[in-house]
């Protein structure tokens, strides 16, 4: 570190300096008769105190900085990403070696740079994980989440550990666009194909109604069983609903099988698809498939209004028809003369607009009760929306619009979204919403505020009013047109429409439940797969139905064996929240309870957890993945006993060095602490000594 002395005048001006400090104490001192009896020595200190200080004032005109420069060498980053999927390891024993290579792997790297580790599969962990227990692999998160934090570093490399397999997010060749840095891999797994027999898939409804049939079809396939006989079953609980012989004619052996299932009872419904075991097959985990099932009684009717043809109709209705629970209908305002009694949520799209305020069917639909979800944009007339009852005012009504994206608030609490869904929002393409100064009246909980070239706001984007306190149905308002460019983003970015999908229908399904006056409420899914967290939340309300939360919520999980797990809801701003975290796969009870006026309130209910057998239905590595990321990085793959090699061509690798920089501060003289009480130090002595000596 060097340190300069700097001003904004030439040094050499630091001589008038001085020789104005020497002149100043000069003329001060040269006779001044009130020290005639001191002598020369207590003079001249005084003399040098003055001439110093007064010279360290005149210097400070100068606007002098001191500029320091630092240099910090860096040392090459190396990342260590360990797969922890199922599906790397079957074999404990090479498990046990495979990990002590690894240590002493990490142990040389971490002696010569800053070695980084981490362990990936459903999600990724800041630490190499051994337990090979992961039931999904997403090797394409990996690489962005390695590639945000990592950006503008002196990133050496990145090693990654798998066999290959992914079968969750994007192809990770397709995340490799600005990799700056080469990806090295261990390849792991058995390329090699075994004995074995599984389901490789089954498609079926999610919800089937009532005394219907539902399909369910289970593709079934076999390696390396040629002349084998098998049998599938079909049990619900213990009872067998469907059996059929299968003889395998091919060593490469495929076949779909397609069933019917009678829904004879509401609720949920698990079945289990089994396969019988053929002596030497790699693995009998997959010989087994749970799907689950809910058997409900009756559709919702869904009307959609709209001012004038849309693309935005089209996105809604193709979303909504993936959930056999709904039935929609879909009309031009101007062509619609029927009664909307028969329908369980209307959709306006634009209505009321600037040419139609259709006073007639909007009064109706208040007498009716009937749930509505408002759609705004550049048709909108402004001023008769404002005039509805909704949860929100736009005012301003001008012809100006925003283009706005949405930000989650996380205060909301009416039904659950998962992240994905809260970055999709964010990321997409912004919606043509009217400009205003939106407020909110009622009972309103905002989903989504408005986001604005980056600047986020408090007005709402999409806003719920369950509206519980008032004569009417449940509302809820997207303040802006435009949803079908975010149902196409979602193809673009995912290669399908689930996240807006779910948006939708999540919307729509909270729309369209029956107002429910009960003080106390607890909502949970009835169906969790067995890596995610089971989430409660609970609301409860006065007698004013208004949300309150002073009460303590009690919550009682039991499982099928008894064992039961007892939790204490936490307290969110206007309800309640819980997260009970993973169960294994099976059937649960769960009981709830509180206390609201000296009332001792309770609620009951069950949730299924399914098991995840992914990573068993393909247990063939895919090193021709691993060898394509790294030679499209400038990588190299090697297996598990190259290890030492992989050391070696790190080491010797010219890029992977450390790297210097320097920081320039400057800051100026003026703003030193130490100086002030220096100049303070000076002149007090000074002051002192002729105060002594009789005088000031």
């Amino acid at each position: 570190m060097t340190t300069n002395l700097i001003t904004e005048y030439p040094l050499w001006f630091m001589i008038f300096c001085i020789a104005g400090g020497f002149l100043y104490a000069f003329l001060l001192y040269r006779k001044d008769k009130k020290f005639e009896e001191v002598s020369k020595i207590v003079m001249s200190f005084m003399f040098a105190l003055r001439f110093i200080s007064v010279s360290i004032i005149a210097f400070l005109l100068l606007s002098p900085f001191l500029q320091t420069i630092s240099r910090t060498i860096e040392s090459p980053i190396i990342i260590f990403a360990q797969d922890n999927s199922e599906s790397v390891f079957q074999d404990k024993e090479n498990s046990k070696k495979y990990n002590n290579s690894i240590g002493n792997l990490t142990n040389e790297l971490s002696s010569k740079y800053d070695l980084q580790k981490y362990s990936f599969g459903e999600k990724i962990k800041k630490e190499i994980d051994y337990s090979f227990s992961d039931k999904e692999t997403d090797i394409s998160e990996l690489l962005g989440e390695i590639q945000n934090s990592y950006y503008n570093r002196n990133t050496g490399a990145l090693i990654i550990a798998s066999d290959g397999i992914y079968n969750k997010g994007k192809n990770p060749i397709y995340a490799l666009e600005n990799f700056e840095f080469p990806v090295y891999t261990i390849a792991l797994g058995d390329t090699g194909v075994k004995k074995d027999i599984l389901i490789s898939n089954v498609k079926h409804n999610k919800i089937a109604f009532l005394n219907n049939k539902f399909p369910v079809q289970a593709v079934i396939s076999a390696k390396k069983l040629k002349g084998e006989k098998t049998e599938i079953k079909i049990y619900d609980k213990n009872k067998l609903l469907y059996s059929e012989n299968i003889l395998i004619d091919k060593n490469d052996f495929f076949k779909k099988i397609n069933f019917e299932i009678k829904a004879e009872n509401t609720g949920i419904r698990q079945l289990r698809i089994v396969l019988n075991e053929i002596s030497g097959e790699l693995s009998t985990k997959n010989n087994l498939k749970t799907i689950v099932v809910e058997v409900i009684d009756s559709k919702q009717k869904i009307l959609i209004l709209a001012n004038s043809p849309h693309p935005d109709v089209s996105a809604i209705r193709q979303s909504l028809s993936v959930n056999q629970n709904f039935e929609t209908d879909f009309y031009i305002l101007k062509d619609f003369n029927k009664t909307i009694k028969a329908y369980n949520l209307i959709i306006l799209h634009q209505i009321p607009s600037v040419k139609n305020s259709a006073v007639n069917l909007l009064s109706e639909i208040n007498k009716s009760n009937i749930p509505v979800l408002y759609i705004l944009g550049t048709q909108t007339s402004r001023r008769k929306f404002d005039n509805l009852q909704t949860g929100i005012k736009i005012g301003q009504y001008n012809n100006a619009f925003d283009d706005v994206q949405g930000k989650f608030n996380k205060d909301f609490s009416l039904f659950e979204l998962n992240d994905e869904i809260k970055s999709f929002v964010a990321d997409a393409p912004p919606l043509k919403s009217p400009f205003g100064n939106y407020r909110l009246t009622g009972n309103s909980d905002i989903l989504f505020y408005r986001k604005i070239k980056n600047i986020i706001t408090e007005q709402a984007l999409i806003i719920f009013n369950p509206n519980e306190t008032l004569s009417g149905g449940k509302l809820a308002v997207i303040t802006g047109e435009g949803l079908w460019r975010w149902r196409i983003y979602d193809y673009q970015k995912n290669q399908n429409q689930y996240l807006f999908n779910e948006l939708i229908n999540k919307t729509v399904q909270y729309l369209t439940l029956h107002i429910n006056k009960e003080r106390f409420r607890v909502n949970v899914n009835k169906i969790f797969p067995e890596n995610s967290d089971v989430i409660f939340n609970a609301e409860l309300y006065n007698k004013s139905y208004e949300l309150i939360n002073d009460a303590d919520v009690k919550l009682q999980i039991r499982d099928s064996l008894s064992n039961k797990n007892e939790y204490l809801f936490n307290k969110t701003r206007k309800s309640y929240s819980l997260n009970t975290g993973i169960f294994s796969p099976g059937d649960y009870t769960w009981n709830a309870e509180t206390i609201i006026d000296g009332e001792k309130k309770k609620k009951s209910g069950t949730f299924t957890v399914t098991p995840i057998n992914i990573e068993s239905v393909n247990t063939v590595a895919n090193h021709n993945l691993l060898h394509q990321i790294s030679e499209k990085t400038g990588g190299k793959m090697y297996y598990p006993n190259q290890i030492d090699s992989l050391f070696s061509d790190i080491v010797k690798n010219e890029n992977i060095v450390p790297i210097s920089f320097s920081e320039k501060k400057t800051e100026s003289i003026i703003n030193l602490k130490i100086l002030f009480f220096i100049i303070l130090f000076l002149l007090s002595a000074e002051w002192f000594i002729r105060k002594f000596n009789g005088s000031y």
